[in-house]
Order: C-alpha cells, then structure tokens, then sequence
C-alpha cells in the first residue's frame, strides 16, 4: 500500500493552567463563534496559528462572488 496524506488531529483539550486559553487548540473555523472577541483581522492574526488562520479564512465570504470562496474566484 501507498502511503496516504490523511492526518488525524485530536479535539481532545487538557485543562490546567499551562494549556490555557482554550482558543489555541480550537478549529480555526470555529474560532469566531467560540470567541466572538477574535473576529478582527488584527486579533486573529496575532492569536491564532498558521493552521487556524487557514482554517478560518476557508469559510469567510467573499466580497465579489459573496460565497466562502478562499480567494479563489480571484485566480479565475
């Protein structure tokens, strides 16, 4: 068999002291509704990983095709 680019992230969170706040492990989709305190660009960029950032940015809407589009009607 080949190898598979398939990779499992674990939505389990510990909770002490060392492993808050709880946003750094949260989906970055889910961010703005967990923590509405994290909608603006300047607080996102700060805060989250790169990962989360992605995440985010795949489900915001679009202000020329208004769709979740990732930037990609721009390309086209």
């Amino acid at each position: 068999m080949g190898e598979s680019t398939l990779r499992v992230a674990s939505n389990l969170m510990i909770d002490d002291d060392e492993h808050r706040p709880e946003y750094r492990f949260m989906p970055g989709d889910y961010i703005a509704q967990a923590a509405p305190w994290m909608v603006d660009v300047r607080t996102i960029n700060q805060y989250l990983s790169p990962r989360q950032r992605s995440e985010h940015q795949q489900y915001i809407v679009c202000y020329r095709c208004n769709r979740p589009c990732a930037g990609t009607c721009v390309k086209s």
